[in-house]
């Protein structure tokens, strides 16, 4: 029997089909669930014309085509740790600022002139201390003394190692204080960049009253640790691994760059549903700048079956997928398809088409009127 497509499809004088009886079925036969294979794979075979061929577009089924990627906004950024806040060591007031925003500084580079009376107090405190401390020695030696000539109290040499231990105490704590200012001296404190890098931002102004735990002054970024920060849906989260292979580009810059997964991130931005993935690019690029937008593709063949495009697929009866395989020049026949993960234009396809095998994969809806194209 031959049945002709209806003319709407392509223009008159275009496509006849001749099409192989269907196999009888019933409902009573059968029962088809959403999901499930058809009762016969090769339920419909189909001729095409010489003259319409060309209408039918086919590809050969892949395994792990370079298309089976994961594509992702992302943006350039600072790694952990590459950008530090630099906070007022003291409290008192800002007297001079000592570089600029977009300046590059190296560690211990001075940044900040703090005009701060406690920084005074500091000194003397360590001063006091260590006086103490000396105090605490000269009479734990002088009882020590005593007690080997016998004239000696026990009790008042125990007690004189306490008060060095205490005073010992009281000295590291003065120590640390004042090594948390930085060069200091006649109550100016002078603020050191802590790490070398940019300055990203000046944070204060000149006049300005600042304490420890306060706002922060300045912030200070290493240029030259970044990495790219990929912004995954959540149900694409599965198919990425670390060490995965990823393909870069960046917006203005030609060309594509690659680098490899680092680490995905566990925190899902419940508006948008997607968690960042952390990417280090392979080799030096030059003028990368952070907040710099960027497209990610993340490597994640198909651990099962092939990818074809999604035009491949067809929908029928509204609930199973099938595809059409040419078996030879013209002939096609319809195949029942699981599919999986989307990967952009394409999708995975875990059984009912090998890979080699050749798909119409353009024009389908021309071999089947009765299906629908919704992928």
């Amino acid at each position: 029997m031959k049945r002709l497509l209806n003319a709407s499809v392509l223009p008159a004088t275009l496509l006849v089909l001749a099409c192989s009886p269907a196999a009888p079925t019933t409902a009573a036969a059968v029962e088809q669930t959403p999901g499930a294979p058809l009762a016969d794979p090769d339920i419909r075979h189909v001729t095409v014309p010489e003259r319409s061929q060309a209408y039918v577009k086919i590809e050969q089924a892949v395994l792990e085509p370079e298309h089976a990627a994961i594509r992702a906004p992302a943006r350039v950024a600072f790694r952990d740790g590459a950008v530090s806040t630099v906070g007022a060591p003291a409290p008192g007031r800002v007297i001079k600022l000592l570089v600029e925003a977009g300046e590059k500084v190296e560690a211990g580079a001075p940044l900040v002139t703090i005009a701060s009376p406690e920084a005074s107090e500091y000194a003397m405190d360590l001063a006091r201390a260590r006086i103490e401390v000396d105090a605490a020695n000269d009479a734990l030696a002088r009882q020590e003394e005593m007690a080997k000539t016998g004239v000696g109290r026990e009790v008042e040499r125990i007690a004189a190692k306490h008060r060095l231990a205490e005073s010992k105490a009281a000295l590291a704590h003065a120590q640390k204080a004042v090594s948390m200012l930085g060069p200091n001296s006649g109550g100016m404190v002078t603020v050191t960049a802590p790490i070398t890098g940019t300055i990203l931002r000046r944070l204060t102004t000149v006049g300005a009253q600042v304490e420890p735990g306060g706002d922060p002054l300045l912030e200070i970024g290493n240029p030259e640790a970044l990495w790219v920060v990929a912004e995954v849906f959540q149900d694409d989260l599965q198919l990425v691994h670390e060490g995965s292979k990823v393909t870069l580009e960046f917006a203005g810059r030609p060309g594509a760059v690659e680098g490899h997964v680092e680490g995905i991130g566990v925190l899902v931005d419940t508006g948008l549903r997607r968690a960042p993935v952390y990417v280090s690019i392979d080799a030096a690029v030059t003028g990368l700048t952070p907040g710099s937008y960027a497209r990610a593709s993340i490597l994640a063949p198909a651990e099962q079956g092939v990818t074809l495009p999604k035009t491949a697929v067809l929908i029928k009866d509204g609930i199973h997928s099938i595809v059409y395989v040419e078996e030879s020049e013209g002939q096609f026949a319809q195949r029942t398809v699981v599919l999986g993960h989307t990967f952009g234009e394409h999708v995975q396809v875990i059984s009912g088409v090998k890979a080699g095998e050749r798909v119409a994969v353009a024009g389908a809806l021309l071999l089947d009127a009765e299906a629908q194209q919704l992928l």
